[in-house]
C-alpha cells in the first residue's frame, strides 16, 4: 500500500502539473530557463554571468534542455517530474512520522492543490527529502543517515542558498533530539560529522566560486540582491476580513499557527501524562516494517525530534518565503505545513482524552485549511487548464496536444507577456541576419527575451534590472560588454527611466554605440524599444524588413 501511494502521487501529480501548462510558464520562470539556454552556449554561472544564489535551478534546467531539446517540453518535463517527485517524498515523509496512509494522502493532496509556481518546484522537492532525511534518522539514528542528510541540505543549498541554512538548522536540531541517538558527545560527533560532510560536498562549489570573482564579492551580490528583493516584495500580514480573497490571506495566519499548535500540544503531551498509542489502530507503523520493539517508551522524544526541528523550519520559510504578492509567493512554505499539520492530525485521531472534541477540531480545521490552499491554488480554474474536466477519456490525446504546444517555439499559449509576442517578428529577422554567436542586451524584465530569440544575453546579466545593481555589477557588466558583439539592445518604453538611475554608466555606452531602430507597438503605454550597435559594419539589408544584417 505504501508504494501505491507513492506512485500514485507521483503519477498524478506530474500529469496535474504538465496538463496546466496550456497557457505556459510564467516569465519569472525564463529566469532559470533562459540562464539554462546560456550554460548550454558554453557559458557558467557566477563565472561569465550573474548568478544571485541559485546555481542548481539553472543547471537542472540546461540538463533537461540538453536531453529533450532546446525547447519548453524540456522545461515541463523537469517541473512535472519534480513535482511528482515532491509529492511522493512528502506523502513517505508524512508515512514515516504519522504511520497512516490516509494522512500521508490528505497531505500530500494538499500540498499539490497550493499548486505553486513552476519555478517553486524545489520548494516542495528538497524540503519535502530533507524531511524523510530527518523522519528516517530519527527512526534509526545513524552515521550514514546523518550524511545523507547532509547531502540532501547541500543540495537544497545549491537550488537556493537560503533553502540550504533552513533546513540545515532543521537537520541539526534533528540530530540533538532524536532519542536513540547517544550520549551528548555522541549526539556531538554525530553533529559534527554532518557539518563535516556537507562542507566537504559544497567545497567545489565554494571554490569554483572562489576562482571565479571571489567569496566576498559573491557574497556582497547576494546581500544586495536580497536587499533589494526584501525592499521590493517583502514579508506581508494580509488583512483577511474584507480582501478579495479572505481564504489565501488567512492562509498566511495558518501556516503560523501550525507550527506553533504543535508546539503547544508537544508540551501538553509531555506533562499531560499517558496517552494513547503512537500510531493509528490498524495500520502499521514504521517501526514494525524493520522488526523493532515499539517505542512506547520514547514516544515524546521521537515526537520532538520530529516536531521541533519542523516547526522551526516552518516559521523560517513563513517568515522568509511568503512575500507580497500573496498570489505568487503564499504557496511555496506549503511542505513544512502540510508535515506538522499531519502529525496534529494524528494525534487528533489518536487521542484517549477529549477525543469527540479533538476530532471535532480536526474536521473544522482540515475544512478551513483545504478551503484556504484552494484559494491559493485556484484549484478550479487549474482543473480548468487541464481540459481534464471536458475530456477525462482522451488523456493521451490531451498530453500529446499539450506536448505539440510545448514544442513549438512561438507557441501563443506559451509565450508569456505581450510584449514578447510582439516581438516574434523581431525574433525572425534576427534568425535571418545575425549569428548563432551574437547576443542581446536586454533591459526591464524581459526575461524570456534571450530563450525565444535563441540568443545569449549580453554583459553577464540576464536584464539589466530587477534586484541587480550596484557599482561592481556596472563596472564587470561594461567590461563584459565591450567584449562581446550585442549588435541590438531590447529595452521596455517603462523602463528607460529606471535604467538611466540604476545604471547610469551603462545608459552613457548605449547612447555613444547605439541608435533607435524601431519602436515595437505592445498596448497604449507600452512600446518596446529596438536599437542597434552603429560600431558594427552591416553586410547587407534585410529584405523582408530593410534593417541591417551582420551576418
Amino acid at each position: 500500500m505504501r508504494w501505491s501511494l507513492y506512485v500514485a502521487a507521483f503519477v498524478l501529480t506530474a500529469l496535474f502539473r504538465f496538463l496546466t501548462l496550456g497557457d505556459g510558464f510564467p516569465n519569472d520562470h525564463y529566469v532559470y530557463i533562459s540562464g539554462g539556454w546560456q550554460m548550454l552556449a558554453g557559458e557558467w554561472p557566477t563565472r561569465d554571468w550573474v548568478d544571485p544564489g541559485l546555481p542548481l535551478m539553472f543547471a537542472v534546467s540546461a540538463a533537461a534542455q540538453a536531453v529533450f531539446g532546446k525547447v519548453l517540453f524540456a522545461e515541463a518535463v523537469l517541473v512535472s517530474v519534480a513535482f511528482g517527485a515532491g509529492a511522493a517524498l512528502t506523502a513517505a515523509a508524512v508515512l514515516e512520522v504519522t504511520g497512516t496512509l490516509w494522512i500521508a494522502a490528505l497531505a500530500t493532496l494538499l500540498e499539490v492543490v497550493v499548486f505553486p509556481r513552476t519555478y517553486g518546484y524545489p520548494k516542495v522537492l528538497v524540503y519535502a527529502a530533507v524531511f524523510l532525511c530527518c523522519a528516517r534518522f530519527v527512526s534509526r539514528p545513524g552515521h550514514w543517515r546523518a550524511v545523507l542528510m547532509a547531502f540532501a541540505v547541500v543540495v537544497a543549498f545549491l537550488f537556493r542558498h537560503d533553502h540550504g541554512l533552513f533546513l540545515g538548522v532543521g537537520c541539526a536540531l534533528t540530530i540533538l533530539l532524536a532519542p536513540d541517538s547517544g550520549t551528548l558527545a555522541q549526539r556531538s560527533r554525530t553533529l559534527a560529522l554532518f557539518v563535516l560532510a556537507g562542507l566537504l560536498m559544497v567545497a567545489p562549489y565554494l571554490l569554483y566560486v572562489q576562482l571565479n570573482g571571489g567569496l566576498p564579492a559573491y557574497i556582497r551580490a547576494g546581500v544586495d540582491f536580497s536587499e533589494r528583493e526584501a525592499a521590493r516584495q517583502w514579508h506581508i500580514w494580509p488583512a483577511v476580513f474584507g480582501d478579495d480573497k479572505p481564504f489565501q490571506s488567512a492562509l498566511v495566519y495558518e501556516f503560523y499557527a501550525i507550527p506553533v499548535l504543535a508546539l503547544i500540544v508537544l508540551v501538553a503531551q509531555r506533562f499531560g501524562g499517558p496517552e494513547g498509542p503512537p500510531y493509528v489502530h490498524g495500520t502499521d507503523p514504521p517501526y514494525v516494517h524493520r522488526g523493532l520493539d515499539p517505542p512506547s517508551a520514547h514516544r515524546i522524544p521521537q515526537w520532538s525530534a520530529h516536531v521541533i526541528p519542523a516547526a522551526i523550519v516552518a516559521l523560517l520559510a513563513n517568515y522568509y518565503l511568503v512575500r507580497d504578492p500573496l498570489d505568487t509567493r503564499v504557496a511555496d512554505a506549503i511542505v513544512p505545513a502540510v508535515m506538522l499539520g499531519a502529525w496534529l492530525a494524528a494525534r487528533a485521531v489518536q487521542a484517549t482524552r477529549h477525543r469527540t472534541a479533538a476530532l471535532g477540531v480536526l474536521a473544522l480545521s482540515v475544512a478551513l485549511f483545504g478551503a484556504s490552499v484552494s484559494s491559493a491554488g485556484s484549484i478550479v480554474e487549474n482543473l480548468d487548464r487541464t481540459d481534464v474536466r471536458r475530456e477525462w477519456d482522451h488523456l493521451p490525446r490531451l498530453f500529446m496536444t499539450r506536448s505539440a504546444e510545448l514544442h513549438e517555439r512561438f507557441s501563443t499559449h506559451q509565450i508569456p507577456t505581450r510584449a514578447t509576442l510582439s516581438l516574434v517578428p523581431f525574433f525572425g529577422y534576427l534568425d535571418r541576419c545575425t549569428a548563432d554567436d551574437h547576443r542581446l542586451i536586454v533591459g526591464g524584465y524581459l526575461v524570456e527575451l534571450p530563450f525565444f530569440a535563441q540568443r545569449r544575453f549580453a554583459g553577464g546579466m540576464g536584464y539589466l534590472g530587477g534586484s541587480f545593481g550596484g557599482d561592481e555589477t556596472e563596472r564587470l557588466t561594461l567590461l563584459r560588454l565591450r567584449t562581446q558583439v550585442a549588435p541590438f539592445a531590447v529595452i521596455p518604453s517603462d523602463y528607460m527611466v529606471d535604467l538611466e538611475g540604476r545604471f547610469p554608466r551603462i545608459v552613457e555606452y548605449l547612447r555613444a554605440r547605439y541608435t533607435k531602430l524601431a519602436d515595437v507597438h505592445v498596448t497604449d503605454e507600452l512600446d518596446v524599444n529596438v536599437f542597434v550597435d552603429t560600431t558594427l559594419a552591416p553586410v547587407g539589408r534585410d529584405r523582408d524588413t530593410g534593417w541591417p544584417c551582420f551576418r
